[in-house]
């Protein structure tokens, strides 16, 4: 037993010196090959909440969760309007009540049930993302979240590709682009 607990030891030292997971293999436990390809690259650890960038939409960094639960990403916009016109369809919303209108277009519709079971339709946009040091091109569901405790979640369709997330830590990856700004006043 006590050699069991001196490898964990030294398994989890290793890890925390370098948050880089060994390469899946291409069968998973049960013997069905992987869905998305992700056996062919390293999956990189973040924790379970980590600070993102969305450089597209101006905002300030914003405090991510890692969602399993969730198949998709969302993120939080109020005064969402659809705006459609000759050329292409467009979405305008706030990211904060007190927010820029922002306008992108729009990319998809997505239907999306909650966790009480509700069945929604709600606007999808393309964007780039910043985490871990690094910009990934994702679809981001919009949607009203001003009454939870997370303003943008990630799901697992987009992690599962990427990521294998420690659930014990957080902001993992913080760097220069993704911070918040703090301003001091003297």
């Amino acid at each position: 037993m006590e050699l069991l607990s001196g490898f964990h030891s030294a398994v989890m030292a290793s890890h925390e010196q370098n948050p880089v997971v060994e390469p899946l293999t291409s069968k998973t436990p049960s013997g069905r090959g992987r869905t998305e390809g992700n056996s062919m690259h390293e999956l990189v650890m973040i924790g379970w909440r980590e600070w993102v960038g969305i450089p597209e939409l101006e905002g300030e960094p914003l405090l991510a969760k890692m969602d399993t639960g969730a198949w998709s990403n969302t993120l939080h916009a109020s005064d969402i309007e659809v705006i459609e016109s000759d050329l292409e369809t467009q979405v305008r919303f706030r990211l904060s009540e007190d927010g820029e209108w922002v306008d992108r277009p729009l990319s998809d519709w997505r239907r999306v049930r909650d966790t009480g079971g509700h069945e929604t339709m709600r606007p999808v946009i393309r964007t780039t993302l910043e985490i871990a040091g690094m910009d990934y091109d994702i679809e981001v569901c919009l949607k009203d979240r001003s009454l939870m405790r997370h303003r943008f979640i990630l799901g697992r369709k987009f992690l599962r590709e990427h990521f294998c997330i420690h659930p014990g830590r957080q902001c993992i990856h913080p760097n220069e682009r993704t911070l918040p700004r703090i301003v001091l006043q003297i």
